[in-house]
């Protein structure tokens, strides 16, 4: 991107982000109309974002070097020092994104009556997420920011001082840009270099998770293979089971705080993010057109299977949710099952076709239209089908 087009993009998000501080009546019209609004709305953003942004930095993604800097590059004693600081931006990233939410919801519905437990909560969960991801990880500490959920319960001053003794007890641990090996740095480069060029040629399906051994001797073996494939490959992506639940969290505190916003909306929107990973099964057969002849089925069955199964899960995530107190009905329910086909729809698209670019002159602006048309394969049915649901009676 040419410089004078970089300062226009950061001038137009600088404006939308800063409109709900300017514009701060009709904004609060459009996402909280005139329903009450609970006094922890804005706790409850500030939980979420915080839950999201510590998840982040705990897949530490700055652990990472260029082969040829090792080879020829790396006998100055600066490799730790380069990762600290990688691991330091990121990490001041997602906790700024964090902080700008709850800033926004506080303008929007109020902020709490006292600042200074939610801001001693944010303090200390920000450095514990650092010092989680500055040592190696240890079994179990995905589950770790799930327990920001307990913090609108109990008092905001007690999950802080937990946090804080936390980060005491791990500021002694050895710290992973001093210790990790050239093997681990090369590995996780080559997966990052993967995922760039994937983003750059827009092969965004390539981005969705793989899939880890699973512990079932001939799970491919028998009748029913396409049932077996889909259940397999979901279960070998068990490990991104959090991103449900943290959709579903976020879901909740949506609602809390925009109440405006319909629950169609975010079920279907929720839903559709939260089953994207386990669509990754049937999206490998069709960006790779070779795998697909090892799979005796016809596209029509695959197809079938993967969206009944799709459904069921769906199904599952939204009693979690509806449990979780977000108002139920009909159209709740076809907003999850939209969600479920929408994410199969996604990803049964074949690999993108650039000479079919299809550029279309719309005030000024050359749009490639062809290309638009094969990314919103998808989302075209989820959105569609969300605004039928929110206007008809069900």
């Amino acid at each position: 991107m040419k410089r004078p087009d970089l300062v226009l993009a950061l001038v137009i998000a600088a404006g939308l982000l800063g409109s709900p501080f300017y514009h701060t009546e009709l904004v609060r019209s459009q996402l909280v109309g005139d329903a009450p609004v609970g006094a922890l709305g804005s706790v409850l953003v500030l939980c979420t974002g915080l839950a999201l942004a510590w998840r982040a930095t705990l897949r530490r993604g700055y652990v990472w070097a260029h082969p040829a800097t090792l080879t020829w590059d790396d006998f100055d004693g600066q490799r730790p020092a380069a990762l600290t600081r990688r691991l330091v931006l990121d990490w001041a990233a997602r906790f700024g994104v964090a902080a700008y939410f709850f800033a926004v919801s506080g303008m929007l519905i109020g902020f709490p009556s006292s600042l200074a437990s939610p801001l001693a909560l944010f303090v200390t969960v920000a450095a514990l997420a650092l010092a989680m991801g500055r040592r190696r990880p240890f079994p179990g500490e995905s589950l770790a920011p799930l327990t920001l959920a307990l913090a609108p319960v109990i008092p905001l001053w007690t999950y802080a001082l937990a946090a804080g003794l936390a980060v005491m007890a791990l500021a002694w641990s050895s710290p992973l840009p001093h210790t990790v090996s050239r093997d681990t740095l090369i590995r996780h480069y080559t997966e990052r270099m993967v995922r760039r060029t994937s983003a750059a040629f827009l092969d965004v399906w390539a981005l969705l998770p793989a899939g880890r051994p699973v512990p079932w001797r001939n799970a491919l073996a028998g009748r029913f293979i396409v049932t077996r494939y889909v259940v397999t490959g979901t279960l070998a992506r068990r490990y991104t089971l959090g991103l449900p639940v943290f959709l579903a969290l976020a879901v909740l505190a949506t609602h809390a705080t925009f109440p405006a916003v319909t629950s169609v909306w975010l079920l279907g929107v929720g839903g559709y993010l939260a089953l994207l990973p386990f669509t990754a099964p049937v999206a490998q057969l069709h960006r790779v057109p070779g795998l697909r002849r090892w799979l005796d089925a016809s596209n029509l069955r695959l197809h079938a299977v993967t969206c009944a199964f799709l459904c069921l899960l769906a199904l599952l995530w939204a009693g979690v949710v509806l449990l979780l107190g977000i108002p139920a009905s009909l159209s709740a329910v076809v907003a999850v099952l939209l969600a479920a086909l929408a994410a199969v729809r996604s990803v049964t698209r074949g690999p993108l076709d650039f000479s079919s670019m299809g550029m279309v002159l719309y005030e000024g602006v050359l749009i490639p239209a062809g290309l638009v048309r094969q990314l919103v394969r998808g989302p075209d049915l989820l959105v569609l089908g969300l605004i039928a649901a929110s206007f008809v009676p069900l």
